[in-house]
């Protein structure tokens, strides 16, 4: 199955959310707007992400 993850940035906090190829959630977290903390929790999700979204709002900016 095939699974992607999207973030949503604002000021201090991130949602993450992974949804499988039907749309179905797999995993949601809120995380701190820190480039380790997100891609620890990205790397520990126990199946390939095959993409990542990504807000484009400005909040996002510094992590891209």
């Amino acid at each position: 199955m095939e699974y992607s993850a999207g973030l949503d940035v604002s000021l201090r906090s991130c949602a993450l959310c992974i949804v499988d190829a039907r749309g179905a959630v797999a995993f949601e977290r809120e995380l701190a707007v820190d480039v380790v903390e997100i891609t620890d929790c990205l790397a520990s999700f126990s199946h390939p992400i095959a993409r990542v979204g990504f807000e484009a709002g400005t909040m996002s900016q510094h992590l891209f």
